[in-house]
């Protein structure tokens, strides 16, 4: 039997799991910050649209060219305006055919495709890109975050060297300058603090840009997310999207050539008409009706001033497109040293920070305060040995998040998704 007690605990207890499932879909991770960046770019589906449209108008390239149907009177007398009166007087239907010149429909519509492939690579590198761009964005306001932490902490801790410092300087055992100094030094960590705050306020309005509103008074977990490893093994940035485009660029330049080469080949155009006579011959016998067939087509003579120079032209662009292939390649590979480089660095000063500057920087405070509290240590080398562990912990932070935002460049230069 429900009673009121109990009626009023179940709708409590519903009411904490409303507010706890608010809580968890505020909270924004990673990989709903990656999805909302992808899922909102405008860039992106313009992309994805161009793609589809060259895919549609390599169709339609290579089609022939919708017939044309022509009606009209031929001979026809001015003076009586009847059709009977003069022989020649014809109503005349037709119909025209145009066939382009060699395998231009064809090159045109691989053209068309090597177009839907290059705004296709286009399209993914810029997935990759906004991947990449999202993800440092996020590693820097988990990075502000936990300064924020860490400086709060540090706080409470300078707060108890000023209770320390009154109560020594009150019993007579520390001097005036040393009460003032522990005062300045919270006043700076609260600037600092103030600093942390706008900074992380900057990278949040940096992140509505990429993901939207969401990312104002959404919670971050302080956690750094883990990345997927890069393949260095079978690595191969020939198949990087930048890359993919420059290939799509050259296809077409070489389909342009194609179809400069066509152009000394002629177009031709088939013509069939009807027309149709009234009246009758001298001889009383009907007059008869007039068929004709045509077929006119190109001389392509005078070369050297236009299909030559086309080709020449052409051509030229060929190998543009070709050496810029190469100059980005070259670059794409300089940025995934480079990167490499800098991302192993940092490796190794993070172990360097694990291993022993940070233990030593805590056993130095802890030393200081030792001698500080036993009056074997003045308040100068106290602060400063504070001061040197709050800094060595921000930097140990700073080297996480630089080693991250390090590793996501890694995986957007080796074209991995993930």
């Amino acid at each position: 039997m429900f009673t009121f007690t109990r009626i009023i605990s179940v709708i409590l207890l519903l009411g904490l799991g409303s507010i706890a499932m608010v809580g968890v879909a505020e909270t924004l991770t990673l990989e709903q910050a990656e999805q909302f960046a992808v899922e909102r770019d405008a860039v992106l589906s313009m992309r994805r649209a161009q793609s589809q449209a060259f895919l549609d108008k390599s169709v339609a390239a290579n089609t022939l060219p919708d017939p044309k149907l022509k009606l009209g009177l031929i001979n026809f007398p001015t003076d009586t305006f009847k059709r009977d009166q003069e022989p020649m007087t014809q109503v005349r239907v037709g119909i025209q055919q145009m066939i382009p010149r060699g395998n231009s429909l064809e090159i045109k519509s691989k053209s068309m495709r090597a177009s839907s492939e290059q705004t296709d690579a286009a399209a993914i590198n810029r997935e990759k890109m906004l991947i990449m761009q999202v993800r440092k964005e996020y590693f820097e306001l988990v990075y502000w975050l936990r300064a924020e932490k860490i400086v709060l902490e540090n706080k409470n801790l300078f707060k108890q060297l000023v209770r320390i410092t009154q109560s020594q300087y009150a019993a007579g055992i520390q001097n005036q300058q040393d009460v003032i100094r522990s005062d300045l030094e919270l006043d700076m960590l609260d600037d600092r603090l103030d600093a942390i705050r706008t900074k992380q306020q900057q990278i949040r309005a940096r992140l509505v840009k990429l993901i939207g509103p969401q990312a104002i008074d959404a919670s971050v977990d302080l956690v750094v997310p883990e990345l997927a490893s890069v393949n260095f093994h079978s690595l191969d940035l020939k198949n990087h999207p930048k890359i993919k485009i420059d290939d799509a660029i050259v296809n077409n330049r070489q389909y342009g050539i194609d179809l400069a080469k066509e152009s000394y080949k002629p177009a031709w155009m088939f013509e069939l008409g009807y027309g149709f006579r009234d009246g009758t011959n001298p001889g009383g016998s009907e007059r008869a009706d007039f068929a004709s067939a045509m077929v006119s087509f190109d001389i392509p003579l005078f070369t050297k001033d236009k299909q030559d120079r086309l080709v020449a032209a052409n051509r030229q662009m060929y190998q543009a497109s070709m050496d810029a292939r190469e100059e980005n390649l070259r670059q794409l590979q300089s940025d995934f040293k480079q990167t490499k480089v800098n991302w192993d660095l940092l490796q190794e000063r993070l172990q360097r920070y694990q291993k022993t500057i940070i233990p030593q920087s805590r056993e130095n405070a802890k030393a200081a305060l030792y001698a500080y509290q036993s009056r074997r240590g003045d308040f100068t080398s106290l602060m400063r040995a504070r001061i040197t562990e709050l800094e060595t912990n921000l930097k140990h932070m700073r080297l996480k998040i630089n080693y991250k935002q390090a590793q996501a460049k890694l995986l957007y230069l080796a074209g991995e998704a993930k």
